[in-house]
Parts: C-alpha cells; sequence; structure tokens
C-alpha cells in the first residue's frame, strides 16, 4: 500500500532498466520502452489510452465493462467452449485502411512470478520474433500495415491484415500465403512462410477459441465519439527448424488482443485506437500453476489507421 489506500503501481520499466538488469536473459530484447510513465499518474491501474467509457461501464457486463476497469487482472484467459464465430466490424471502421502501430511500452502484472524469473522464459509469447503473428515483432519502434474491411460483410481480410504486419514486422517479404476460409472455419488460419527466409517459423497455425466485442456509442461515450472494442484468443503453434535433423521445431503459445477503436465524426478519414496484448503461460509450462489464467506479460501498442486513397 501506498499509504492511501491504494495499492502500489506495477513496476515501470525503462529501456535502460531492462537492459540492465536482465541483459544476460535471451528474451531481453524483446522488451524494448516503458508502457509510458503518464499512463500511470495517480493511479495504481492501467490507463489505456482510447477507452473513453461512462462512469457506469463498469457496472454493465461485456468487454467495455472489463477494459473500463484497467486492471490487468480482468484480461485473464478465455477457456474454450462454444467455437465463436468471425468479428463483424461496425461501419466507420469499414474500408481500407494504412495502419500505422507504435510500440508503446509493456507491463509484467504477476504478483506470482517475479519479472527475473518471467525475462528468463523464452516460450512466452513476444519474447521472440513471430511468438504473436499479428505483431511479429513486439519491440518494433513503428510498424506500418494494411487492413481491409469489407463494406458489406464488416469482415477483417485476415490474409492481407496479417501478411502486411508480419513482412513489415520482420522487414523483408517473409509469408508465402496466408490459408483462411472465414465460412469454412472462421477459428482457424494457417500461414506459411517462404522456405529459409525466417529462422524462427516456417509455418504457422492460430486457432482462436474466444472473441468478444461491444459497441459504445456517442451518446453513452465519456469522450462523446463511437468507441469499439474487440479481443480474439488465440493459441499458436509455430513450426520451424530443430536442432535435430528431419524433426521439426514446435512452439505453443497462448495470447490474446484486446483492441479499442475511437471514431470521430468530424474526421471520417482516421480513426484511432490502442492494440493490448496479454500473454499467458502455457499449460504445459514449468511455471503454469504460478500463474494459470492471469497475463504475465501485457504489450501496448497505440494505432492510427487512414482511409487508403
Amino acid at each position: 500500500s501506498n499509504g492511501s489506500g491504494l495499492s502500489t503501481p506495477p513496476e515501470i520499466f525503462s529501456r535502460r532498466d531492462v537492459m540492465t538488469t536482465a541483459a544476460t536473459s535471451a528474451a531481453a530484447w524483446a522488451l524494448a520502452t516503458p508502457w509510458g510513465e503518464e499512463a500511470f499518474a495517480g493511479t495504481p491501474k492501467l490507463t489505456f489510452l482510447y477507452i473513453c467509457f461512462p462512469a457506469n461501464a463498469a457496472g454493465s457486463a461485456g468487454l467495455a465493462s472489463k477494459l473500463s476497469q484497467r486492471d490487468p487482472a480482468q484480461l485473464k484467459n478465455s477457456v474454450f467452449n462454444i467455437p465463436p464465430g468471425a468479428q463483424v466490424y461496425p461501419e466507420f471502421l469499414r474500408g481500407e485502411w494504412e495502419v500505422s502501430m507504435k510500440y508503446r511500452g509493456f507491463l509484467f502484472p504477476s504478483t506470482s512470478i517475479p519479472k527475473e524469473k518471467l525475462v528468463s522464459n523464452v516460450g512466452i509469447p513476444g519474447f521472440q520474433k513471430l511468438s504473436i503473428a499479428q505483431v511479429g515483432d513486439v519491440g518494433r519502434e513503428v510498424t506500418n500495415y494494411r487492413m481491409n474491411i469489407d463494406q458489406s460483410t464488416g469482415l477483417d481480410d485476415r490474409k492481407v491484415s496479417l501478411s502486411t504486419s508480419i513482412n513489415a514486422h520482420v522487414g523483408y517479404e517473409a509469408v508465402r500465403e496466408v490459408l483462411y476460409d472465414v465460412k469454412d472455419n472462421a477459428n482457424r488460419i494457417s500461414i506459411d512462410f517462404i522456405p529459409q527466409r525466417t529462422r524462427n517459423a516456417n509455418r504457422i497455425e492460430l486457432f482462436c477459441n474466444a472473441r468478444e466485442s461491444e459497441l459504445v456509442s456517442a451518446e453513452s461515450s465519456a469522450s462523446g465519439q463511437t468507441v469499439f472494442v474487440c479481443s480474439e484468443y488465440i493459441r499458436q503453434v509455430t513450426f520451424g527448424l530443430s536442432q535435430e535433423f528431419g524433426v521439426a521445431r514446435q512452439v505453443v503459445g497462448n495470447y490474446a488482443h484486446f483492441w479499442t477503436w475511437k471514431g470521430d465524426e468530424n474526421d471520417k478519414s482516421t480513426v484511432k485506437g490502442n492494440l493490448l496484448t496479454a500473454a499467458y503461460l502455457d499449460a504445459q509450462d514449468p511455471m503454469f500453476f504460478e500463474e494459470p489464467s492471469k497475463p504475465v506479460v501485457v504489450y501496448s501498442h497505440d494505432l492510427v489507421a487512414k482511409r487508403a486513397s
């Protein structure tokens, strides 16, 4: 406690702190910049830049309520049950967009596992390149990719968004093909890489275990702007080269994306947002029972999308 009745905020790490205290860790390269000291000012909980919910949002049930509490403990891993349907996006997000993703920072929210122990675990999503498909290099300062959302169906063209994001994050053309049929199976995506172009992945299989979404109208939003939030819980299986001849390396990771998008009635050519990515321990990880459902790392990226000309 800090004497005000509030618990002490999670520790914030600077680039210098991380590289000094964890330089010998194989995972240290991924932990680059702070979430932003101003984001924690006066509060022991997370501040999400683009979530502007009314005061009664926390009293409702749903994703907006979960995020409005600004608490990483609320970002628990989802228990797989009924396969979710495809995500449908609202009108203000439909069309073709050029997206700029800017890395804002990270947080170790676990109170059960020391950060020194976590950063030594290279199996945690985000600690190695391509261990989170949509954000192939978590610590990359700025990444530009395309997002195409169908005007009539409201469905995201995952082939475009994933391939352009992965190529931009690794810095070269790495993806050979993205296999995805939303009608056949909305919850599985296969990503094939150009042979011998990437060290960490020959193929990635993505399995979506759950999705949530909520649209907060401008009338109900504290900012007076329309806010759309959506989440996707992913199990990623990455296949790559191993040191044993003829045997493929296989790595399993579990994480969830939490998107927030804010529309502007006065400027429909630009939308701003934020992407939180919560990384969880896999059930086969030796540390799993120390933190079985809450995230052990949360990454934050700011998003600016401009309509493609």
